[in-house]
């Protein structure tokens, strides 16, 4: 357990993605707080009851993000590691038939998401020795392709988040990375693939493995790096 006594706060806690990454802080130690969006998707992650706080947030939206940071740092003093596993994306589609709507979402949901909790996370860890800010990009930000434009421009732009943030923090104890999956093995993505050979996707465990690393003292080494985690694509 070797963030045992962390406090350890993961944007979208409940999903897929999130729910493996809080089960595995969870079970090396660190206190966890959790945001959902809607009661629809509320999904409580398998770990002790009293292990997990769950905080309903739209992490898009600046005022709520505030004051999710308010209620971690009011009831634990410190956050030290922010994980924003939130994030969506669109059908396939050329870019002429791109709604304004449809881009502007993909920017909210991936890019102003990540801004926001960056933002945030760094005005409450100013000071401290120790911190880890974790984004998940894509593989289609660093190899975009066509009629995935919004969605690989907005990833793109989270990578390059990572990139430029981490070097305003260099040398103070805190890192800024991210995390770029091919396509994650989530329930919702195996339910919905066709005929793909699943099992080179990477796994949400595989993800949360590599979180945990970033977290660890020997993480302190890394920082402004988008990972790839690709698996057998």
């Amino acid at each position: 357990m070797m963030l045992i006594d962390k406090v350890a706060l993961i944007h979208g806690g409940t999903g897929g993605l999130g729910a493996s990454v809080t089960r595995r802080l969870a079970s090396e130690g660190c206190r966890i707080y959790a945001t959902y969006k809607s009661e629809s998707r509320l999904q409580h992650p398998a770990t002790p009851p009293d292990s997990v706080k769950l905080i309903r947030t739209d992490v898009t939206d600046a005022h709520q993000v505030h004051q999710l940071f308010e209620t971690v740092i009011s009831e634990s003093n410190n956050v030290h590691i922010v994980v924003n596993t939130v994030g969506g994306y669109l059908p396939r589609k050329p870019l002429r038939d791109v709604t304004a709507q449809e881009w502007d979402l993909m920017m909210s949901i991936n890019l102003k998401s990540a801004f926001l909790c960056t933002a945030e996370a760094l005005r409450r860890m100013d000071g401290q020795t120790y911190g880890r800010i974790i984004h998940i990009s894509a593989m289609a930000g660093l190899r975009p392709l066509p009629e995935r434009i919004p969605y690989s421009v907005s990833k793109a732009s989270v990578s390059l988040l990572t990139e430029l943030v981490a070097q305003e923090v260099k040398g103070t104890g805190i890192t800024v990375n991210a995390i770029a999956p091919s396509v994650i093995a989530t329930v919702a993505n195996l339910a919905s693939a066709s005929g793909e050979d699943t099992s080179k996707w990477v796994t949400p465990d595989q993800i949360a493995d590599i979180i945990v690393s970033l977290c660890s003292p020997a993480g302190a080494a890394i920082n402004g790096t988008t990972i790839k985690a690709f698996g057998g694509l």
